[in-house]
């Protein structure tokens, strides 16, 4: 009774008959004898236990009105599934409770095997139409006497989970190696079991990608700076293992990418060709591998890039998405060895999208980008014998600004 007299809507647990007591009633009406424990040949993985099965209660009712210390309802993963029941429950319960929900793994029945004596009473709290279906399930993994045991059996499905009542797949269990190829040295088996504990957590698990929502995270306290590393780390590391199984040479046959000499600081030279890049004509995911096949043994000691921009049209401007991609997915270790970026022959638009881009999309690379407007200028940062031009910058930079190193070949191969 409430204060003014009225009767409460909520149930009181210890109110609702068991599991077992209809049951036992039936029985005894029935007078069947009960089956002896010698005659079973075969038990169950849930056996009949008495002890269980009298912490069971099946009730066709709202659970939201349940008297009792906590309440499990499905839900989705942010725990902000709408429907009828969950409504309810955060209708009774108040706006805390959206902060204090937890979730049990396992089945119940695992978890009453394990974690009985913790709890007195589980209520599966059903409505007039899931009833008949848990009537037919519940003797399954809570079988109320030997013969109820028996005769559930061959209904039982195949996977039961482990003995914690999850379910086990093969391939979850598979580690993936820091080095994909690269045997793991007995130093690594230390860290296995912190390792493990990132599995299931990081983007590929979840079939994310979003590298944004995870630096959200970081802001909000909810991820912290070596998590995400540990997972740029892996993501990288399937990135590399792709691009040395990948057959590339297509991408390598337009020398948009190749290694030359080094600058006056000794530091190699990478030089990209813009306009050897037909960016509607390719697929960039194959670019992107190989520019990391490529890149990742450089990156590991300093290192300048030489971006031609020369003749350059609308079919090789790479777009920035793509660029935002190679710069989210490759390792820390390209951003902090390289030392410079010389573009070169850059046209108005050009400064004004590698301003915007490098201003709100990737700010660590601003002030490393040098715009060079003429080769003369290039060659007071890398000597000329350093660096193989192709022919058509030669000839551009020349035409544009004087021959001042008409003299110096061009590569043969470009």
């Amino acid at each position: 009774m409430d204060p003014l007299g009225a009767p409460s809507q909520f149930v009181d647990v210890d109110s609702l008959p068991g599991w077992t007591d209809a049951y036992e009633a039936k029985q005894l009406d029935s007078h069947q004898n009960p089956v002896e424990k010698a005659q079973v040949d075969v038990r169950s993985p849930f056996p009949y236990r008495k002890d269980i099965n009298a912490k069971i209660i099946l009730w066709k009712g709202d659970v939201a009105l349940l008297n009792c210390t906590a309440i499990v309802n499905t839900s989705n993963e942010s725990l902000t599934d709408k429907n009828p029941v969950s409504e309810s429950i955060f209708m009774h319960a108040g706006p805390d409770l959206r902060d204090e929900l937890q979730k049990l793994k396992g089945t119940v029945r695992r978890f009453l095997e394990i974690h009985g004596e913790t709890l007195e009473k589980v209520v599966f709290a059903v409505s007039e139409l899931e009833e008949a279906t848990y009537q037919k399930l519940l003797p399954l993994y809570f079988p109320r006497s030997l013969e109820e045991e028996i005769q559930s059996l061959p209904y039982l499905p195949a996977d039961i989970g482990n003995a914690e009542g999850e379910p086990v797949v093969p391939e979850r269990q598979i580690r993936i190696t820091e080095k994909p190829g690269v045997p793991d040295d007995a130093s690594d088996e230390e860290g296995l079991e912190a390792d493990l504990s990132f599995i299931g957590s990081h983007a590929f698990a979840r079939m994310e990608g979003d590298v944004d929502k995870q630096r959200r995270l970081i802001l909000q306290g909810q991820l912290s700076e070596a998590a995400l590393q540990k997972q740029h780390q892996r993501n990288y590391n399937r990135w590399l293992c792709q691009a040395r199984a990948e057959d590339l040479s297509d991408i390598a046959s337009l020398k948009a990418l190749y290694q030359t000499g080094v600058d006056n600081c000794g530091r190699t030279v990478m030089v990209v060709v813009g306009r050897n890049i037909p960016v509607t004509l390719i697929d960039m995911e194959k670019a992107l591998l190989y520019f990391i096949h490529v890149m990742d043994h450089i990156a590991v000691k300093e290192y300048v890039l030489v971006y031609f921009h020369t003749l350059t049209n609308d079919y090789n401007q790479l777009d920035s998405n793509f660029l935002k991609k190679l710069y989210d997915v490759v390792d820390a270790k390209y951003k902090r060895n390289l030392k410079a970026l010389y573009f070169v022959h850059p046209t108005f638009r050009s400064k004004v999208s590698a301003w915007f881009f490098t201003t709100f999309t990737v700010s660590g690379l601003k002030d490393k980008i040098h715009y060079v407007e003429s080769l003369q200028q290039l060659f007071t940062a890398i000597p000329p014998e350093q660096i193989d031009l192709p022919p058509f910058v030669l000839e551009y930079d020349a035409r544009e600004n004087g021959p001042y190193y008409s003299s110096y070949p061009p590569s043969p191969d470009l």
